[in-house]
């Protein structure tokens, strides 16, 4: 099971802030071939996920590792956030996979499970990746069944942000930090009756899996069950997308055209840059994207919380992996090993997915962390004692998540009542999780 990385988050920050880790990060030397000549030039295929800013970021890294590995070619594969895991299922089914792939926390342990990655451990053991700097929780994070399989690039935690000029502007106070599931839909719908029938408070987030996921740990219950089964019944479903249902019928979050138009927008062109919402919930570090294309300060705050429930705060984050198959797995383990370790390197990156595993890194990147990232850093501070462990996603889970998301459509395009999308939902994910 995976285990939590909260604490390595705190250490992580406490050691930037505190300055006790001395010293720039450096990257292993690249070793000659047998007899002293430089080894042949091989390819190495490298993907990953985002918008034209990730891109931006990602390429600029990549950069500076090439630098540094002559006897390597870096070959980039970029997609956006939506086709991503499309192309990389297909590829996979085709045993044409990239060597590097990106995954996140709630969809690691899927490809784990289906032997697609490549056990890590054996390129630590020889010194090829360096994590003697992490902390062994956040090592351990990226482990499925207790094997490596991933190496992480940043963590977050999931957060509430919203627009303060559009809480300003309606009259509606700025939300507590602890706030309730209850103060978030009656501020919504505030925002909405009082700006006008083309604004709404929040983005509809009702298909969304972790945030289902983080409403049921409020409830001491979880996605999944250790055995690979639903963690949930019916009810805490039906109370979930009830919320949304009630939102959409009062304003409080778009109606389902509206939404559907703004599906799988960037940040850029987002309904929360838009100026059509005043609030979303997503990981911290997302919080930079949105305020660097929106002149409206941002505020951060926790997820709403359940009155009188579990104290709970979701850990997230993104992953280096190698493809099972790759021909190329020790260049591609050194690739990995300057992504998380090399300072240039790291400069370039900064803290697009949170903070970093290494202390050494924090410490070099903590002149340049802008003020927004300063923010996310102490917020994750202030709730990551909270970010308590999950159940490790089964095999199938991706498939179940995304018919959360169905579920939620349905509902919102009044296809089904909730009560039939909640049957329908377990119907089907009981099958796929069966498989």
């Amino acid at each position: 099971m995976r285990k939590t990385i909260a604490a390595a988050l705190a250490v992580s920050l406490a050691a930037a802030v505190s300055g006790c880790s001395g010293g720039s990060p450096e990257a292993a030397p690249v070793k000659e071939g047998a007899e002293g000549a430089a080894p042949a030039v091989k390819e190495v295929r490298v993907s990953w996920y985002g918008d034209a800013n990730r891109n931006k970021v990602y390429n600029s890294t990549f950069d500076e590792i090439q630098k540094k590995l002559p006897h390597v070619k870096i070959i980039r594969e970029f997609a956006s956030s939506n086709d991503y895991w499309t192309k990389l299922n297909t590829q996979i089914a085709g045993g044409n996979a990239p060597d590097l792939m990106v995954f996140s926390l709630d969809n690691i342990n899927d490809f784990a499970k289906r032997e697609q990655l490549l056990d890590l451990q054996p390129f630590v053991d020889q010194g090829v990746i360096d994590i003697k700097d992490f902390n062994p929780t956040i090592v351990d994070s990226g482990k499925v069944n207790g094997k490596l399989y991933s190496v992480s690039q940043g963590n977050s935690i999931k957060a509430s942000y919203y627009n303060k000029a559009m809480f300003q502007k309606a009259g509606v106070s700025e939300p507590d930090f602890n706030w309730t599931w209850d103060d978030f839909s009656k501020s919504m719908i505030a925002i909405h009756d009082a700006l006008g029938n083309d604004v709404w408070g929040s983005e509809d987030l009702g298909g969304i899996s972790n945030l289902l996921q983080s409403f049921l740990k409020q409830r001491n219950k979880d996605l999944y069950t250790e055995d690979g089964g639903l963690g949930f019944e019916k009810q805490d479903m039906a109370d979930w997308l009830t919320i949304w249902d009630q939102l959409r019928q009062k304003g409080g979050i778009p109606p389902a055209d509206v939404s559907a138009e703004y599906a799988g927008k960037n940040e850029v062109e987002g309904i929360l840059a838009a100026g059509k919402v005043a609030a979303t919930m997503s990981s911290s570090n997302r919080m930079k994207l949105f305020q660097d294309v929106m002149k409206d300060e941002l505020g951060i705050v926790r997820i709403p919380t359940t009155k009188g429930g579990t104290e709970f705060d979701l850990l997230a984050g993104v992953y280096s992996a190698i493809y099972v198959k790759s021909k190329v797995a020790k260049e591609t383990a050194e690739i990995i090993n300057l992504f998380v370790n090399d300072a240039d390197a790291a400069k370039q990156f900064g803290e697009l997915y949170g903070p970093v595993g290494s202390t050494k890194v924090m410490k070099a990147l903590e002149p340049f962390i802008d003020p927004t990232m300063k923010k996310v850093n102490e917020f994750q501070m202030q709730v990551s004692k909270n970010a308590t462990p999950t159940v490790a996603y089964p095999t199938g889970s991706n498939a179940v998540n995304k018919l959360i998301s169905t579920a939620n459509e349905a509902v919102a395009f009044k296809q089904k009542t909730v009560a039939q999308a909640v049957d329908d939902f377990f119907i089907e994910a009981q099958k796929t999780l069966k498989k």
